[in-house]
């Protein structure tokens, strides 16, 4: 944490999101549509996230067996999304994704609500006084530079700019290991009929992989085989395999997570091509540009959630959006038995029909930090909690409170009107108790 340096002015902006995934995207045009002046910075060279940059298959359970729970944005978009893939939306319980088509979508939508956005800018510093971001600092590809503002979103996932300005934060487990994430894949030349055949009697992906893994004939030893989804006629991306006992904070092991993934995605072509039917003639297309990372870190908020809000399916007064994904913690390491309990937990966890919990506006808000939010996986929360709260959809629905919150907000976020806010979301679609 600095207090300043004289570099050349980027921007300035009454609203700095940084970070343009799910969270931060939805923080940014929820604050333009609602008036707010906003700056967009990304790192990568699209919006999108995981979703696109991460080559995410789908969009995790987007409702809660009797309705879409994820309201405005995401259901906007999801619904668009939908309609130039030619499907019918809301057909599966988890909603493919084709990332090329949102990548376009979400340009589209950032430039209609006028948002400024710059891609390349990876923020490395804040300015701080008093609790009060002042600035932060973007490495561009012109060099470093400076940006100014008066709010700032934080929608990294990792919470780099809440770190960078002092925030406290929780890591991982008690011993510092977190969920090993998963480098994405694309796959063309797919013959759909043929894999849905072989699945209806018994010789899908998924069997055949548990098969070759219980006799020790799998590529490697990967107790939780997640899932591979169509994206269009003859081609699907795959969320496969994992990059065990990494710190993806760590510049040389994030390095390695690249390496080992694209190592592991040549595995899974293999093992696709020689074992699975269907899959005779496909080609591993694509990995993808971005780390499909599960868990840094969590902030230390004024409120936060653990698995108990969870189990009681809780309710808040400052609610503003509801989550019913179950509790999916990965393993982090390649113990046979901690990788199997996974889909144990995902099993017993998992919320009936019309089920959900509540998420508070005040687990977004730092401790000590008084114009910050922080969207998204990042938020405070305890880490069973957090592994049904980082995945895509709810990261739309805590972004989208943030930005109508940013343009509520005087000198702290903390004097927010949740009741004039959750009025403002509602007026949106959000759906919350």
């Amino acid at each position: 944490m600095i207090q300043t340096l004289e570099l050349p002015l980027l921007a300035d902006a009454e609203i700095v999101v940084v970070g343009g995934g799910p969270s931060g995207f939805a923080a940014a045009l929820a604050a333009a549509r609602n008036g707010g002046d906003v700056l967009l910075l990304e790192q990568t060279t699209m919006l999108g996230g995981l979703g696109t940059a991460g080559l995410v298959p789908m969009f995790a359970p987007i409702s809660d067996g009797e309705r879409m729970i994820y309201g405005g944005i995401f259901e906007e978009i999801n619904l668009e999304m939908c309609r130039r893939m030619g499907i019918e939306p809301w057909q599966d319980h988890w909603q493919a994704i084709n990332p090329e088509i949102l990548k376009r979508l979400l340009d589209e939508m950032a430039e209609a609500a006028k948002i400024r956005f710059v891609f390349g800018a990876k923020v490395c510093e804040a300015e701080v006084e008093d609790g009060r971001i002042k600035a932060v600092l973007v490495a561009t590809s012109m060099g470093l530079k400076r940006v100014t503002g008066r709010r700032f979103i934080d929608g990294t996932g990792d919470a780099l700019l809440a770190a960078l300005a002092g925030a406290q934060f929780e890591f991982g487990d008690e011993n510092g290991r977190t969920m090993s994430p998963t480098l994405c894949t694309q796959f063309s030349n797919i013959d759909f009929e043929a894999a849905h055949a072989a699945s209806r009697a018994g010789a899908s992906d998924h069997d055949i992989w548990r098969k070759m893994t219980a006799e020790g004939t799998a590529p490697f030893q990967e107790h939780h085989f997640i899932c591979m989804k169509p994206v269009s006629r003859g081609s699907a991306t795959g969320n496969l395999g994992h990059v065990y006992g990494i710190d993806t904070l760590d510049e040389f092991e994030l390095t390695r997570g690249y390496v080992e993934g694209r190592k592991i995605a040549k595995m899974l072509e293999d093992f696709y091509r020689d074992h699975v039917p269907g899959f005779q003639r496909a080609e591993l297309l694509a990995t993808a540009s971005l780390l499909g990372v599960r868990e840094t870190r969590r902030i230390i908020g004024e409120y936060r959630m653990t698995i108990a809000d969870y189990e009681n399916r809780a309710c808040f007064d400052d609610e503003i959006g509801r989550c019913c994904y179950p509790v999916d913690i990965h393993s982090g390491t390649t113990d046979a038995e901690e990788q199997k309990n996974v889909e144990k937990v995902l099993r017993q966890t998992r919320f009936g029909r019309g089920e959900s919990y509540g998420i508070p506006y005040r687990a977004m808000i730092p401790e000590k930090l008084v114009n910050l939010l922080v969207p998204g996986r990042a938020l405070s929360a305890d880490r069973a909690i957090q592994s049904s709260l980082r995945v895509m959809p709810p990261c739309f629905v805590t972004g989208q409170a943030a930005g109508v919150a940013a343009t509520l907000a005087g000198a702290d976020f903390r004097d927010v009107d949740t009741k004039k806010l959750r009025s403002r979301l509602r007026e949106m679609g959000a759906y919350f108790k």
